[in-house]
């Protein structure tokens, strides 16, 4: 039996109750995933969850992520991604984002664990989705429902313009762009669990309005962005050793913020790229 203690009226809720050992209690998963879809984030303090458990626990949910191409990985779990940060190997995640929607399969949820943390720094905040439609005028809900937006690498563009290993930075650019392709989804979207609607946008993937001018797009993306900017639609998670934080993906954008530099931050992710609940949902169908 677990408790949700909400975190903010938005959005995310810290559980107490399950304990993360060797065998993870899989009776639980019913109860952690509907707190997750009502509270969107949840976070678990002070866990000693093993990379077995952590692994063992992300299955319960759905197909998890295959081993990343680019991020090094824990030893031994190729499905968990190690990410560390310091003065020598700056963050790139310090923008609102929702992962991956340039991808046909967009990611379901995110499994963070803390494993080391600044003394000072290194908070992750989240918005939610929900409240940013929710927020918007009536008028502005009808003029976004027929509208669609185009999706692609976006920020990732820093990490291929510059020549390396003797590629040039164009030559560079145009294969990752071939490689991560483009998503086109509609601007209000509906949760393919709860079927509440939301606004589907976030300014790192998002380039361009379709049936739009470069210039009304522009104009647009930037209102987008500000509306979504709002503290009453966040929450912000101070991190110490051992927490894990676990988010609906399609519903919530992060930050990950880059005040810790030089000191040292290692976290460990388990991506869930499929949500099992939306494939016993299409077999009854």
């Amino acid at each position: 039996m677990i408790e949700a203690k909400k975190f903010a009226p938005a959005l995310g809720a810290e559980v107490q109750g399950a304990v993360f050992a060797e065998p993870f209690a899989a009776s639980l998963y019913p109860e952690i995933y509907e707190s997750l879809l009502e509270h969107q984030v949840l976070f678990f303090r002070d866990t000693d969850i093993s990379p077995a458990t952590h692994v063992a626990f992300a299955r319960l949910f759905g197909q998890i992520d295959e081993p990343h191409p680019l991020y090094p990985h824990v030893d031994g779990y190729e499905n968990i991604v190690l990410l560390e940060n310091d003065s020598g190997a700056p963050p790139d995640t310090n923008s609102w984002h929702t992962d991956l929607t340039f991808k046909k399969q967009q990611p379901f949820a995110s499994i963070l664990v803390a494993r080391t943390v600044p003394e000072v720094g290194g908070d992750t905040m989240w918005s939610s989705l929900y409240a940013a439609y929710d927020r918007l005028h009536d008028g502005m809900k009808s003029d976004l429902e027929g509208l669609s937006a185009i999706h692609d690498m976006g920020d990732f563009r820093n990490s291929f313009a510059g020549d390396k290993n003797g590629k040039p930075g164009e030559e560079r650019l145009n294969e990752s762009v071939s490689r991560f392709g483009h998503r086109v989804r509609p601007l209000i979207d509906k949760h393919p669990i709860t079927g509440r609607k939301f606004l589907n946008f976030n300014e790192a993937f998002v380039t361009h309005v379709v049936g739009l001018t470069a210039n009304e797009s522009s104009a647009l993306r930037t209102f987008l962005a500000n509306h979504m900017n709002k503290p009453e639609d966040q929450i912000r998670w101070r991190w110490k050793s051992g927490d894990i934080a676990m988010w609906d993906n399609r519903v919530t954008m992060h930050y990950a913020v880059a005040d810790y530099l030089p000191q040292y931050r290692c976290m460990n992710r388990v991506t869930v790229v499929r949500d099992r609940q939306e494939d016993e949902v299409a077999l009854t169908a």
